[in-house]
């Protein structure tokens, strides 16, 4: 899978963060990035509207590791 710098640098803020990270139009299409690789999912929020939170998947949580490129994790 190849993923472009910017994809893999919000990947690790995402984790890092705990999904902490605002969504709007200088970053939907990085986490599109994410989502269409299979690591991410979009969700919708009530008051924010479509696209408004994205949330790892299985396979995004399973692959962290290797896209954390040895990155510590915090426990």
């Amino acid at each position: 899978m190849s993923l472009s710098e910017p994809a893999l640098a919000l990947f690790r803020d995402h984790i890092a963060r705990h999904g902490n990270i605002r969504v709007d139009d200088s970053n939907r299409e990085t986490f599109r990035e994410l989502a269409r690789a299979g690591l991410m999912r979009a969700a919708n929020s009530f008051t924010h509207g479509s696209e408004a939170v994205y949330r790892v998947t299985k396979l995004g949580f399973e692959r962290r590791a290797e896209l954390l490129g040895g990155l510590k994790e915090a426990v």
